[in-house]
């Protein structure tokens, strides 16, 4: 039967070569080595075979296969019988440590060591041998090594395979000069921790399935390892290489699965800075520069590295306006602006406010802890902005602005501030000019109709006109 991971392997890279195998399985219409069973546990042990530890001999040479370790099987208790050992396979190592040390004590001329379908980890390094030289531990629960020197002593090994364990991160191994390949395959590896050295030749090169690696982390699911690692030095050498991002953080934050294009992060916070740096590498999409002294945002709309930056957080700084950024691509395409505690006091809000209703991306808009001045136009205005675009200034009500009010400044927020707050202070007379003028105007018309009444009056008693109708010709 073929286990589960070797199907999900073969899915995905169609051919995978394991070494010293000889028997076949058939994988996307090609045809994939498979162990030896001489060497390994491909043979299940007989349900007849008590589950005590049972060890067989398979030839002439040394080959012997245990099952459930070897402490109680007559066969390998011997030291004699040990010392002429070359092919020793482990199936199911019964122990939750398996112990070089001491496991494999009197077993002084083996060539090679497999140790499959176990519980076991491996805390300590192996112990000086001179004849060892391929080890193959898999199927197993490894989920880490002891240290680098795990296999420092072994002087004559050349293979060590540990494929299809539990291993999520490996520091590069200190191996002997003897040493030939190392197979990693069909392990959860965690792309989020530092794998650079398979790009090192020295290093790496020695790794024979590198490219066939696949992280398994919920960052990086699927995608290859140094194809990973390969973005992540690019990445690193970019920030490296520019004075504006040497004190920078940059870090790669996702992979696009269709096109693989990775996606960066700059972090620029808490350094100083007066300025927004000049330069960001190529597919950078979230910048963090909160916690500095900046004032000016005009390369969001000028510079070109800023372009498909569409994150940005620039909380804690000086930017006293953000006009500049009226009528530009990034205002019209970013997806986070972050503006907490800066010191504006009033921003285009006819220009927010298109740019909002034209940005089917824009996501967060924070604008609070900043000083605004709500005058009567302004402060009227941004209200209603606040409340239709409530889903994106999700900090509306965080939002306070300053107003006059009786030769007093007072503050309220946003949201519950009036007309009458800010349009009409408490202080101004309540008879206005136009009152003024529509209380004589009103006075004027009751005279007038008092006088048509009063000359109606003598006119059908008396039968007198009014004077200006005498004068009339």
């Amino acid at each position: 039967m073929i286990p589960p991971s070797v199907q999900t392997l073969c899915r995905k890279f169609n051919r995978f070569d394991f070494p010293t195998k000889t028997i076949t399985i058939l994988c996307y219409g090609e045809y994939v080595p498979h162990y030896k069973q001489h060497y390994t546990c491909v043979e299940r042990k007989p349900s007849s075979i008590d589950a005590a530890s049972i060890c067989t001999k398979h030839d002439k040479k040394g080959a012997f296969r245990c099952y459930e370790g070897f402490r109680n099987s007559s066969v390998v208790s011997e030291q004699k019988v040990r010392s002429r050992m070359e092919d020793v396979v482990f199936c199911g190592w019964p122990e939750r440590v398996f112990n070089p040390i001491m496991d494999l004590q009197g077993f002084h001329r083996i060539k090679s060591l497999t140790i499959e379908y176990s519980h076991s980890e491996i805390i300590l390094d192996f112990p000086e041998m001179f004849y060892l030289q391929t080890i193959n531990i898999s199927w197993t629960n490894l989920s880490h090594l002891g240290s680098q020197k795990t296999f420092k002593k072994i002087h004559a090994l050349k293979i060590v395979d540990l494929r299809w364990n539990k291993l999520m991160q490996l520091d590069p191994l200190l191996l002997p000069p003897t040493f030939e390949h190392l197979y990693l395959g069909g392990n959860p590896w965690n792309c989020t921790k530092n794998f650079k050295w398979l790009l090192v030749p020295e290093k790496g090169n020695y790794v024979a399935d590198r490219e066939l690696l696949v992280c398994a982390d919920r960052k990086y699911k699927d995608r290859n390892v140094t194809t990973v690692m390969n973005y992540k030095v690019m990445l690193r050498n970019a920030c490296q290489s520019h004075e504006d991002l040497k004190n920078c953080s940059c870090s790669m934050h996702h992979i696009i699965p269709k096109t693989h294009l990775p996606l960066y992060t700059v972090n620029c916070s808490h350094l100083g800075l007066h300025f927004l740096p000049a330069f960001l590498p190529e597919n950078t999409t979230t910048l963090f520069a909160n916690n500095n002294k900046i004032t000016d945002i005009s390369p969001l709309r000028n510079n070109i590295h800023y372009r498909y930056v569409v994150d940005v957080h620039l909380d804690n700084n000086m930017i006293e306006t953000i006009d500049v950024l009226e009528g530009g691509y990034w205002l019209d395409h970013f997806r986070l602006l972050s503006l907490k505690n800066n010191k504006l006091k009033k921003i285009p809000v006819y220009a927010l406010d298109n740019a909002l209703d034209d940005n089917a991306n824009a996501n967060l808009l924070l604008l609070s802890m900043n000083p605004w001045h709500c005058s009567c136009k302004f402060g009227m205005r941004f209200r209603e902005i606040v409340i239709k675009y409530n889903d994106i200034l999700r900090d509306a009500w965080n939002i306070t602005c300053t107003y006059k009010q009786d030769e007093e400044e007072k503050m309220s927020t946003i949201m519950a501030i009036t007309r009458e707050d800010v349009c009409k202070p408490k202080n101004e007379s309540k008879i206005h000019v136009l009152d003024c003028i529509n209380g004589a105007l009103a006075i004027m018309i009751l005279l007038i109709l008092a006088k048509l009444g009063y000359d109606y009056y003598h006119y059908k008693n008396y039968g007198r006109v009014p004077w200006i109708v005498m004068k009339l010709p």
